[in-house]
C-alpha cells in the first residue's frame, strides 16, 4: 500500500535518525461540510513504539479506506520524553514554480524553524505538506506553528494553510494524512530538506 511505503521509505528513517522512540498515528472519520473531525469523536490516537510500527502497518492500513483515514501526528517521544514534530499543510497550489519557491523558502528558513534542519516536502493532489523531523518541546512547537502563518515565499505568497494551523493549535498536535481517503490519494514524496 502506498501509505505504508511512504512511511517506511521516507518517514521512518528520519524518525530513527532523530532517536524517536514512539509515534502517535491517528485514525479518523471526516464528515464533508464540517470544519473539523467527526463530531461523534471517531478520532483514535494510536500510541505506537517506533520499532513496532512496521509490524502493525498491515493491520492498521487494512481498516483504512474511503470511510476512514490514517494520519501521522506531530506527537512523538524521545527517551520517554514527549516531543513534537513540526507538521504543516500548505496553501500553495501545485505548480513547478510554487514547488521551487516552497523548497527554497523552507531551506532558507531553518534559522527560524530549526525543526526543518531535517525535514521533507510531500505533494498532495492540491498542495504540499511539510514535515520537520527535529523533535521540539511543546513551547518550541507552538512557536513554530505561530511563525508558520507569517511564512512567505520570495514571491510573497502565503505558505501555511491558516485553518490547518488553527486546528493543530486547538487540538494540541498536528496531523497529516498518510492514507488514501475520500478520493484523495496518498501524498507523494518530493524532497528532503
Amino acid at each position: 500500500m502506498k501509505g505504508q511505503k511512504l512511511f517506511r521509505e521516507y518517514y521512518e528513517p528520519k524518525l530513527i535518525e532523530q532517536g524517536i522512540d514512539n509515534v502517535v498515528l491517528r485514525t479518523y472519520t471526516h464528515i464533508k461540510g464540517f470544519a473539523t473531525d467527526d463530531p461523534d469523536n471517531s478520532t483514535q490516537l494510536l500510541f505506537t513504539p517506533r520499532a513496532e510500527v512496521d509490524e502493525r502497518m498491515d493491520v492498521l492500513f487494512a481498516g483504512m479506506g474511503e470511510s476512514r483515514g490514517m494520519a501521522i501526528t506531530s506527537l512523538v517521544s524521545v527517551k520517554a520524553t514527549p516531543k513534537y514534530l513540526f507538521l504543516l499543510d500548505c496553501s500553495l497550489a501545485i505548480s513547478e514554480e510554487h514547488e521551487r519557491g516552497l523548497i527554497n523558502t523552507l531551506r532558507s528558513s531553518t534559522h527560524l524553524f530549526p525543526a526543518l534542519r531535517s525535514g521533507m516536502v510531500l505533494r498532495t493532489r492540491n498542495s504540499y505538506h511539510v514535515i520537520g523531523f527535529v523533535p521540539l518541546t511543546l513551547h518550541e512547537w507552538n512557536t513554530h506553528m505561530g511563525q508558520a502563518i507569517l511564512l512567505r515565499t520570495a514571491q510573497k505568497e502565503v505558505v501555511a494553510d491558516i485553518r490547518y494551523v488553527g486546528h493543530s493549535l486547538e487540538r494540541g498536535y498536528g496531523s497529516l494524512r498518510l492514507s488514501d481517503y475520500q478520493g484523495k490519494p496518498t501524498p507523494d514524496f518530493v524532497t528532503y530538506l
